[in-house]
């Protein structure tokens, strides 16, 4: 048998199971979604019908990214079982082909998921996430929340961006509480404001009782003010849109925001973590493929029992890992790149071990 032979045969069992696991799995995410779904319908002046079905279409391409790297371990395993209870392994062997050969298949096949897996989470998952946080937002009746708590955002006029960072907003109130707004020209940071609180008059925010600081060369220069007239050109409705979730932006977004954040001095290990979680989830698929080698050549019996077993145990190994592994980078207790990659890296060890 060729090589490329070899691929064609493994790769059709593998995408047979492959498909199964992908309608299991999705299927056990969307059940446990659905729970808070029908808390939504059930709940007084809850959401239409019609609005959950929208939800759960919006909601697919997330479980979908999601369902694929452990779609692609229970197949792998199912497959590399049923091959080595069949004998199809021990004839390959004999007729020359190498158990590395046999697996450079499997984890090739791991890798195009991987790659479907990181077009999908990169291409399709922001805009749908966005889209079910816009539809549950007008399901719900509630557009914005009255109080906001820790707002980022960016004004540019001509060369100057100013990033504002406002511990309270008050949308009902048109006020904002702990205001610090950083400025910068051509990208150097030249004015920092600070303000107890700005309050939007006649058309125009108002900052009171603050500090600015102009930096000018070596010197900075203080001055403090009771009343400051802003040129931000924003209303209160517009500052009280829902900052995004993680989820509903790509890697490329996530970047573009932690420089924000980071200019302003403000901590983006939360976001830092999210990056590097949103590229290791796509590669655990290959890294599963991997570990399913050697863990469906061991003998066992009633394969398809015992595979799927064994894939749902190294899953709850590796999420437990990443529950563990998350938090921490996000608390700055661990780098967030290690919090990020740790699962993979910890995926990677046992199957290159085993």
């Amino acid at each position: 048998m060729t090589g490329r032979l070899l691929d064609r045969y493994i790769w059709r069992q593998l995408s047979e199971l492959f498909v199964f696991g992908v309608g299991l799995f999705t299927l056990l995410l969307l059940v446990n979604h659905l729970f808070f779904l029908v808390r939504l319908v059930l709940q007084p002046g809850g959401v239409r019908l019609l609005v959950v079905l929208q939800l759960l279409i919006y909601k697919l391409p997330y479980l979908l990214a999601y369902s694929f790297p452990m779609a692609m371990l229970l197949a792998a395993l199912l497959a590399i079982g049923r091959l080595s209870d069949g004998q199809e392994i021990t004839a390959m062997r004999t007729s020359g082909i190498s158990l590395g050969r046999i697996a450079l298949s499997v984890t090739t096949a791991g890798i195009l998921v991987s790659a479907m897996t990181l077009a999908l989470n990169e291409g399709v998952v922001p805009y749908a996430e966005n889209r079910y946080q816009q539809v549950l937002i007008t399901g719900l009746r509630e557009r914005f929340a009255s109080e906001q708590r820790d707002v980022l955002f960016r004004d540019v006029q001509e060369d100057v961006e100013s990033v504002y960072f406002v511990r309270r907003f008050h949308r009902d109130q048109q006020r904002m509480e702990g205001v610090v707004v950083n400025q910068f020209e051509r990208g150097v940071l030249n004015r920092v404001v600070e303000a107890e609180v700005a309050q939007y008059t006649d058309g125009a925010w108002v900052f009171r009782d603050g500090t600015m600081y102009v930096f000018t060369g070596e010197t900075t220069v203080v001055t403090q003010f009771a009343r400051l007239r802003v040129g931000l050109q924003r209303t209160p409705e517009q500052i009280a849109v829902p900052q995004r979730d993680p989820s509903e932006m790509s890697v490329r977004e996530l970047r573009q925001y932690i420089s924000v954040l980071q200019r302003s001095g403000e901590n983006a290990a939360r976001y830092i973590v999210q990056v590097q979680f949103k590229l290791a989830i796509p590669m655990s698929a290959a890294l599963f493929a991997l570990l399913a080698v050697p863990v469906g050549l061991r003998p066992h019996r009633s394969g398809t029992s015992i595979g799927v077993g064994l894939a749902f145990l190294v899953l709850l190994g590796y999420y437990v890992i990443s529950a563990v592994t998350l938090p921490l980078g996000e608390n700055g207790r661990l780098h967030p790149i290690a919090a990020g990659w740790l699962p993979d890296v910890v995926l990677a060890a046992v199957g290159l071990a085993l």
